[in-house]
C-alpha cells in the first residue's frame, strides 16, 4: 500500500449553459468556461459582449436566466455564499470609503506583511482611509484585497484598468505567483497584458464562448488586426 499511486484532483470551477437576455437580444447564449487550480483563463470580447455579466454569473449575483456553476463536479448554488471558494472583483468600487486599507486587509484576512512583500511602496499607504486615496491606488489596493486573500478562486473584471504601467506588471507578476495557489479569472480592455499571462483564452462573441488556441485566432475572429496587435508570445496558447 505504502508504494500505491498518488493522485492530486484538479481543483476546477466550471460555468456552463450561461444565458442572458435583454428584450430581444441575446447577450449570452449557452456560454461555458472553465478555470482551475494552477492556470489564469483569460476571458477577451468587445464591449458589450457580456463578459462582465460572465463574472457576474459565475460568481452568482447576475440577472442570468441561467447558469450551472460547478466545483470540482458538484453543483453549487450561490457561489458566492460558499465559504473560501471565490471571490470577485468588480469594475466598480467595493470599499468602504471611511476605513483605512489596514483595516480592510484584516477584515479580508491579508496580512499587512504580504501585502508589502509584494508592494512595499504601500507602506506609507496602509494607514490612510480609502476617501483619501487616488482612484488608481485605490484600484490597485482592491486588486491586491481579492488576490491575497483566501480562495480557491478569484474572478477580475478589469483589475488594469486606471493603474500606472509600473504596477500593472508588479500586478502580472504577482497574478503568475498567486496561480499556484488558486484559478484565477481575468478580463480586461488592456487584452495585451491578459494574453501575456492567460494559460487559456475564451473569446466571448455574438453571445457564444470561443476556445482561443492561438493568437491568430484572435485575428480570424476580428478581435486583432493583426499579429503585432500581439507582440508578447509566438507560441501556442496551452489547451485546457
Amino acid at each position: 500500500m505504502d508504494n500505491a499511486p498518488f493522485f492530486v484532483v484538479p481543483d476546477i470551477l466550471t460555468a456552463e449553459n450561461v444565458f442572458l437576455s435583454i428584450g430581444d437580444k441575446d447577450i449570452l447564449n449557452g456560454v461555458t468556461i472553465s478555470a482551475q487550480k494552477g492556470s489564469i483563463t483569460g476571458m477577451l470580447g468587445r464591449n458589450g459582449a457580456g463578459k462582465s455579466t460572465m463574472l457576474q454569473s459565475v460568481f452568482g449575483v447576475s440577472n442570468s436566466q441561467e447558469c450551472d456553476v460547478f466545483h470540482n463536479g458538484v453543483k453549487v448554488r450561490k457561489p458566492y455564499s460558499v465559504n473560501g471558494l471565490l471571490n470577485y472583483l468588480p469594475q466598480k468600487s467595493f470599499l468602504l470609503p471611511g476605513l483605512t486599507l489596514r483595516k480592510i486587509a484584516i477584515q479580508f484576512g491579508v496580512p499587512h506583511q504580504e501585502i508589502l512583500d509584494n508592494f512595499p511602496g504601500l507602506k506609507n499607504e496602509l494607514d490612510k482611509r480609502v476617501g483619501e486615496l487616488s482612484g488608481g491606488m485605490e484600484r490597485l489596493f482592491s486588486v491586491l484585497i481579492i488576490l491575497l486573500a483566501d480562495t480557491r478562486f478569484s474572478l477580475l473584471d478589469e483589475p488594469f484598468s486606471h493603474i500606472m504601467p509600473l504596477y500593472i506588471e508588479q500586478l502580472k507578476t504577482l497574478m503568475l505567483k498567486q496561480k499556484e495557489k488558486k484559478g484565477i479569472i481575468i478580463t480586461d480592455h488592456l487584452y495585451r497584458h491578459v494574453l501575456d499571462i492567460s494559460d487559456k483564452i475564451y473569446l466571448i462573441k455574438e453571445g457564444k464562448s470561443i476556445y482561443i488556441r492561438e493568437k491568430e485566432s484572435l485575428m480570424l475572429h476580428g478581435y486583432i488586426r493583426d499579429t503585432w496587435d500581439y507582440p508578447y508570445h509566438t507560441c501556442t496558447i496551452p489547451a485546457p
